[in-house]
């Protein structure tokens, strides 16, 4: 499945891909795709990403008003079930303020189903 994600979308699925808990060789395959979505030093440079560490973790911050070109990404079917599984599961994202990385992802994902939504 081919996807055009943005910085944003691709520095949020890397945080989220990097929050599941699994066995060995889940992490591993995950890995891998992080290593496809992390941004590159000039990318990085671009939107002026920092990493600091509160409490223990590290945390990825950038100047939102920055950007990067978006870029075409494909991955295989069972690469999709594990992006999918660690969307399913995020048990802490707001509806409001993650729709705009969030949303292009859902609806390529879980496409909509007819009357899904519709209130009567």
């Amino acid at each position: 499945m081919k996807f055009t994600m943005d910085h944003t979308q691709r520095l949020n699925l890397h945080a989220l891909l990097g929050a599941q808990r699994t066995d060995v060789g889940s992490i591993r395959a995950i890995w891998a795709v992080q290593d496809r979505l992390a941004l590159d030093a000039d990318e990085e440079k671009a939107v002026e990403l920092k990493r600091e560490m509160v409490a223990g973790q590290e945390r990825v911050v950038w100047n939102p008003a920055l950007t990067t070109a978006a870029k075409d990404f494909e991955f295989s079917d069972p690469e999709v079930t594990r992006i999918k599984a660690a969307i399913e599961t995020w048990d802490s994202y707001g509806a409001n303020a993650d729709r705009r990385w969030l949303q292009p992802l859902v609806e390529t994902l879980f496409p909509a189903q007819p009357n899904q939504g519709e209130t009567k």
